[in-house]
């Protein structure tokens, strides 16, 4: 079964669904995707439950789905993993057998405003314990830049607690970890009916510089799956150990130090979201929430036979400081910038602070086009 929610639902997943008769839960999000002439099979709370028991994988396309989840789902294992998994907090604790030299402490937003921060092993990140892409995330590496941060946190990061439940994104507490150095990657896979996880997606997220947090570009390709496929597996295999997870999707953030995959966190119940995800599909042909419900294993050879040399991207492009929801993109300029865009995207929730989401194919001598993204104000991307 299927939990659609806001804030985007891609028309390539709505067909997935349809020609799946896949089940959809009954709610306002999905009636109104009903009304505009979707052709879903709705099914309501209690058919919802049913279908849970008879078929226990379940995608939630946003994790905005997961308050039917602990409503519904009462006492079912599924809500105590959920639960792991959201808090950053009991995620690190999990993880300290691996890692049992990493630094993290948690603290409520009460404490946080006058802790004192002679205690912190500087660089460190500071987020909140449970949140949602970069929403109040600082990378801080000394007392003038904690300040900073602090500051921030008393003038605006309620505004972003606003945009999503406090079960997506609380603002009670806090965790302040251990800088992790090296790049960053993002993962889509699933945990089959034995536990074993199978990789749908490898994303390299790239930043400007260290201080970046922006969630800009993500790119995948033969090359990058061929060095990073096996060490997360093995990570995915180490930490099903402890959860015992079975049918499960997740999305999970990796740094790597160029030694060893330090985990970032784990979201469940979905892949990467506004259905980036999808970018699997223009390189496999598979979607990976079909792949994830009918137990499907990529053939990671045929997969990039033919695309060996091509980089794939998801581009988040977001409005530029200072925009109001009306700006618009100028989508010729955006055709213009880049080589080859497979799929183009404008979210119609204007709550979203997008102008447009991009999946692009590049080739070598165009990967310049990427990395100078990385710099670019948004507003060369504004319609005028």
């Amino acid at each position: 079964m299927l939990i659609l929610e806001k804030p985007y639902v891609s028309s390539l997943l709505i067909d997935t669904i349809i020609k799946n008769n896949y089940p959809v839960l009954r709610n306002a999000f999905s009636e109104q995707l009903l009304a505009e002439g979707n052709n879903l099979r709705l099914v309501s709370d209690e058919e919802g439950k049913a279908e849970y028991k008879q078929n226990p994988r379940l995608y939630s396309v946003s994790e905005n789905a997961l308050n039917w989840i602990y409503t519904h789902l009462k006492g079912e294992q599924i809500v105590e993993k959920i639960g792991l998994l959201k808090d950053k907090a009991v995620f690190r604790k999990m993880c300290a057998t691996i890692y049992p030299d990493f630094f993290y402490k948690e603290i409520e937003m009460s404490e946080l405003l006058t802790f004192d921060s002679e205690q912190i092993p500087f660089p460190v990140v500071l987020k909140p314990s449970v949140g949602f892409l970069s929403a109040g995330v600082y990378v801080i590496k000394n007392q003038q830049e904690w300040n900073s941060a602090i500051e921030d946190i008393k003038q605006n990061f309620e505004k972003s607690c606003a945009q999503f439940p406090d079960y997506v994104l609380g603002a009670s507490r806090f965790l302040i970890e251990e800088y992790i150095k090296g790049e960053e990657f993002a993962v889509d896979a699933y945990f089959d009916e034995k536990g074993e996880p199978i990789v749908l997606n490898i994303f390299h997220h790239k930043f400007l510089n260290e201080e970046d947090v922006c969630d800009r570009v993500y790119n995948t390709s033969k090359s990058i799956y061929d060095k990073y496929y096996t060490l997360f597996v093995d990570f995915l295999k180490e930490v099903n150990k402890v959860m015992n997870l079975q049918n499960f999707p997740i999305h999970i953030e990796f740094r790597y130090d160029g030694k060893k995959a330090v985990p970032i966190e784990i979201n469940p119940l979905r892949f990467a979201g506004f259905c980036l995800n999808e970018l699997q599909y223009y390189i496999s042909g598979i979607h990976p929430v079909e792949a994830y419900l009918k137990g499907i294993k990529p053939d990671y050879e045929a997969m990039w036979k033919g695309r060996e040399n091509d980089t794939y991207t998801f581009l988040v492009l977001e409005r530029p400081e200072g925009s109001t929801t009306e700006t618009l993109v100028d989508k010729q300029k955006v055709y213009d910038y880049f080589e080859n865009i497979l799929q183009f995207r404008v979210p119609q929730d204007k709550n979203v602070n997008v102008l447009a989401l991009l999946f692009t194919q590049t080739s070598p001598k165009n990967l310049h086009q990427l990395d100078d993204l990385l710099a670019m104000n948004m507003n060369e991307f504004v319609l005028k």
